[in-house]
């Protein structure tokens, strides 16, 4: 597959700071560029009609955030980026067919938002106002050791909550095939959806490329999802245990929110110019080994994960509570294929045990227990119950974004066994940062990690130095030798 290791835990790889993008994978290349673009977006944008009133709670701080960034005049980096690469010809107008498909199923994605008197509205065109046309722009070539700037660039001017539409569909194609990127505002989407947009995509184009039905199960729409975490809001109690779970987190952290614990050579509280990096940690032999110890002592890979980083925490801190947000999906079977950003954050917290008798594996069985905990918090709108827990006191309020971990498994996610899809990248756009937060991805080529960390030499190699530790002591687990 693409992009397999060469060793257990590879070098690191850094983008350039401001490239708005982590490093693209060597297998997603450049060549003469092809984009898509809405037909008389302008008309279309008219004809949207006023949906609802409000947006959700993570819509509203990410569109409050972007809005104060564009009246300051500063680079665009609130977008998801997703690439993929296809052998073979593009077929351009089988491509414009596919996506004109993609966004009339989505409703989210027909959306665009606009300033109001009581906060950001939400409004949406109609289906059959959307058709995606080759766009008429001079193609470039872009090369390969360039590539990843460009459609940063590209996905900053393009990928915008408050354009029609607020995403950016383009391909680099050479003579043996062509790379596919699509970005969108993160308002418009999670890291899930940009996975599912690639899968959807993909089936759509090949079926316009032969004329044969894609057969995408329905789609749902993501307006109904905003009311339901409304009313979740509204209908959540002091004595809820899911409150319960976030307000034991906080008793034990002052009422304040996990902080990064790493040094990044931060002269002060101010967010800093960021860089990306992404290093992979497990190859698949590995994780197989991982499986099997887990299958025979009890635990599960999350669980794993995050007892790594728990004893990594308190070798670093000598503490010996981990405490960190994470981002978990709230999707159900009807919103499997929205796309939308339907997530919330819930608190992850392992205690490592004092007993000499413990061992790792039991350690790996508490944060395996922490994450059962975590998966029911975040049924519960966070939002909501940290509203909850300040008028209470138990929470002093954010001190700016928290330090969060997320683990994401693509093979649990409707993907199949695509080729195209294997050599899927995700990423985000980079903006100015304090903290060094860790997405966590299981892949068919092993465990990958991306952070965005402050662009400075204490910050990268501290950094590198703790995903080279957190690989180490994974690595030591697949091979049976790693202590408490």
């Amino acid at each position: 597959m693409a992009g397999a290791l060469r060793s257990a835990v590879a070098t690191p790889r850094f983008g350039a700071a401001g490239s708005m993008v982590v490093p693209l994978r060597e297998h997603l290349s450049g060549g003469r560029t092809v984009e898509w673009e809405l037909r008389d977006a302008e008309r279309v944008g008219r004809a949207a009609q006023r949906w609802g009133d409000g947006v959700s709670f993570l819509q509203s701080d990410h569109l409050a955030t972007m809005g104060d960034k564009r009246r300051r005049g500063e680079i665009h980096t609130g977008f998801l980026l997703a690439a993929l690469r296809f052998d073979g010809p593009l077929d351009e107008g089988a491509m414009a067919a596919a996506l004109t498909e993609f966004v009339r199923r989505h409703e989210e994605l027909r959306a665009h938002y606009r300033p109001g008197p009581d906060g950001p509205e939400r409004w949406v065109s109609a289906a059959e106002e959307f058709v995606i046309d080759v766009a008429a722009a001079e193609s470039l070539v872009v090369d390969d050791a360039d590539v990843g700037s460009w459609a940063g660039r590209r996905a900053s001017e393009r990928a915008r909550a408050e354009l029609v539409p607020g995403s950016w569909w383009a391909a680099t194609v050479d003579d043996a095939g062509f790379t596919f990127f699509a970005a969108t505002d993160h308002a418009h989407g999670d890291g899930y959806s940009s996975v599912l947009a690639l899968a959807e995509i993909t089936a759509l184009y090949r079926a316009h490329r032969t004329g044969a039905g894609s057969d995408l199960p329905d789609p749902g729409a993501f307006g109904p999802a905003i009311l339901a975490e409304r009313s979740a809001a509204a209908a959540l109690t002091a004595d809820d245990d899911r409150v319960a779970v976030w307000r034991d987190a906080l008793a034990d952290n002052a009422g304040r929110a996990p902080r990064c614990p790493l040094d990044l050579g931060l002269a002060d509280a101010a967010p800093a110019p960021a860089v990306a990096v992404e290093q992979w940690l497990l190859d698949p032999d590995a994780l197989a080994r991982c499986d099997a110890r887990l299958a025979a002592t009890g635990g599960g890979f999350a669980g794993l994960l995050y007892a790594a980083l728990a004893v990594r925490h308190r070798e670093i801190t000598g503490e010996s509570r981990f405490f960190v947000s994470t981002v978990l999906a709230t999707r159900d079977t009807e919103t499997a294929w929205t796309q939308g950003w339907l997530c919330n954050f819930a608190p992850i917290v392992v205690d490592l045990p004092v007993a000499e008798a413990a061992t790792f594996d039991d350690v790996v069985r508490t944060a395996g227990n922490s994450v059962r905990a975590a998966r029911h918090a975040g049924s519960a709108p966070a939002h909501g119950v940290l509203a909850l827990l300040a008028a209470e006191g138990a929470f002093r309020g954010l001190d700016g974004s928290p330090y969060m971990v997320s683990y994401t498994d693509l093979g649990r996610l409707p993907i199949g066994d695509d080729p195209a899809l294997a050599t899927m990248q995700t990423s985000s756009g980079v903006g100015p940062t304090r903290n060094a937060n860790l997405w966590f991805t299981r892949t068919p080529d092993g465990l990958v990690v991306r952070c965005h960390l402050p662009d400075n030499e204490v910050a990268r190699t501290t950094v590198v130095d703790h995903l080279a530790r957190v690989g180490a002591i994974l690595n030591d687990y697949a091979n049976e030798r790693t202590e408490r």
